[in-house]
């Protein structure tokens, strides 16, 4: 468990898609950073390595188990639909129930700090930051120069404050250009000046805390698996879910014992070079996803195809090949996308 110290206010900075790997791998970009992270106080993230767990996680202090934001995409119990957590919580007839833990802002504001959030303003109003960050104030801020100005006249008010601020630009690059692209580099870069002038001016008793929700990997074409259209697999599963590095399969309500048996086989067996094949039962007994809290049981895959290598899996019943020009991937439980960095700074460090 991490130890503070007491501060006036604190800053979260919460970098999507900057793992502890590619932090180092890429440390010629990053100087301020690496110099001020110390290497075996990295952290591990949740499991499925992916945002709207790892955020969830974050803001409850609970494992996705508990919180019920169990993967990318989730099937919903009660519709059956698969819903994606990150873009698709407006689909549910309440998302502010989907989500079984209260976020910690509250408990703040009730010791008398106050909680704001500071990002880009689209997604100030989408489900997902209204469900993971209630009870905090949301800061719109377009440029990462922009959001360190806000989140330094956030801490100019009177008060103690608890301040998260959001940076999405690597994580976008990553999917978009990939890690080992200039363009990542170059944002790493603008990133590493921008956090380094947000730390030389603090004031004094601010603590800031740097981290990351998961790694990323990058997947060529070359190294995407195709699922869907062979029966013996795919006969009696009604909905896939997850992501490409970790899917989640859900059988079909009539599929007999047998039948989930016999799919599970034929999965081990032409897919266990690539994949664990994991159970539901499997995956909660080896504790990947914490306590699982009953209510939430029903949202887990029937079974898991997480990947042992550095390769993606995707459906081909799907013409479009949505998603198929990803080259930064993650949600797996490789080391790259599960180690994360812990950074202290300003009256942390």
């Amino acid at each position: 468990m991490l130890e503070f110290p007491q501060v006036s206010s604190a800053v979260v900075v919460l970098v999507d898609g900057l793992g502890s790997h590619n932090l180092n791998s890429a440390a010629a970009h990053a100087r301020f950073l690496t110099q001020n992270s110390a290497r075996p106080e990295s952290l591990t993230t949740v499991f499925p390595s992916t945002t709207a767990a790892a955020l969830a996680s974050l803001t409850t202090g609970t494992r996705p188990g508990e919180h019920g934001m169990t993967g990318y995409r989730v099937r919903d119990p009660d519709s059956g639909h698969v819903v994606n957590l990150l873009t698709g919580l407006g689909s549910l007839s309440d998302p502010s129930e989907w989500m079984r833990e209260t976020p910690l802002y509250s408990s703040a504001t009730q010791h008398g700090v106050s909680a704001s959030v500071v990002a880009h303003p689209r997604f100030a109003e989408t489900p997902l930051t209204q469900v993971i960050h209630e009870g905090a104030v949301q800061v719109g801020a377009k440029s990462l120069d922009d959001r360190v100005q806000a989140v330094l006249s956030v801490l100019a008010q009177p008060g103690q404050h608890l301040v998260f601020l959001y940076v999405s630009e690597l994580d976008e690059l990553a999917h978009n250009k990939g890690v080992s692209s200039p363009e990542w580099a170059a944002s790493l870069e603008s990133l590493d000046g921008a956090l380094k002038e947000l730390n030389e001016q603090l004031p004094a008793g601010v603590g800031m805390f740097v981290t990351a929700d998961h790694g990323v990997l990058d997947v060529p074409s070359s190294k995407h698996y195709l699922y869907g259209t062979d029966s013996e697999h795919m006969e009696f599963i009604a909905a896939v879910g997850g992501e490409p590095r970790c899917l989640q399969l859900y059988f079909d309500e009539a599929t007999t014992l047998e039948q989930r048996s016999n799919a599970i086989t034929a999965w081990r067996r032409d897919w266990s070079e690539l994949a664990w094949v994991l159970t539901q039962e499997e995956v909660v007994a080896a504790g990947l996803y914490g306590t699982v809290h009953s209510s939430n049981t029903a949202r887990l895959g029937d079974v898991f195809i997480l990947a042992k290598k550095d390769v993606a899996f995707y459906d081909e019943r799907d013409h479009s090949m949505k998603g198929r020009n990803m080259i930064g991937q993650h949600g797996g439980t490789s080391a790259i996308e599960m180690a994360i960095p812990a950074i202290r700074l300003g009256a942390y460090a």
